[in-house]
């Protein structure tokens, strides 16, 4: 499975139930307007021992912090890891009661099986529970961005360490993050 970048603009939508969305294809600005949520995530892999985590940040459609995660993930490939990122930012965001999100990943492979019809063979089974969850009740836009555009959710995912396989939730961000320097860009 080959990992890289995509056109700025790609956008996987996924559309259920009776939520009131259109099927027509939503700019970010009208998302903001409409007072969408945005969560970013992201994974990392450690060379020394191959070890794994994921982190994330929920943002409302004024650019201000919801909650953010960080997460041990453990031994997994970067394409596990990113999606596990994806997944545990969703669930944070479900059980929030968020019901209109725009997931923004740096990771296209993760975009591009999220909107396959079926999963190829060996794709990764945490892409089973990814694929689930997307397919609530709720309005939900997935897009890939520039990985210079997530590094906040980059930076949550390097405060995870191995000392608790549960992830840690921060209702506020981080006092180590000066959240001006993440003003530029989504994430």
């Amino acid at each position: 499975m080959a990992f890289g970048t995509a056109a700025p603009g790609l956008v996987v939508q996924m559309r259920n139930g009776a939520t009131g969305c259109t099927a027509t294809e939503l700019k970010l600005q009208q998302c903001i307007a409409e007072g969408w949520f945005f969560a970013n995530s992201d994974a990392g892999c450690r060379i020394e021992d191959g070890s794994a985590t994921c982190g994330g940040v929920i943002r409302n459609h004024e650019g201000r912090w919801v909650r953010g995660i960080t997460k041990f993930i453990g031994v997994c490939s970067a394409l596990e890891a990113e999606a596990w990122g994806a997944y545990m930012i969703l669930l944070v965001a479900r059980n929030l009661g968020i019901n209109r999100i725009v997931l923004l990943l740096d990771c296209l492979e993760v975009v591009r099986l999220a909107h396959l019809e079926y999963l190829p063979p060996g794709a990764p089974t945490i892409m089973m529970y990814l694929r689930e969850i997307l397919s609530y009740d709720w309005c939900i836009e997935v897009h890939h961005i520039d990985r210079k555009r997530n590094r906040l959710a980059h930076d949550l995912a390097k405060l995870a360490d191995g000392s608790s396989l549960y992830p840690i939730h921060f209702p506020q961000s981080p006092d180590s993050f000066v959240m001006s320097d993440y003003a530029n860009g989504i994430g």
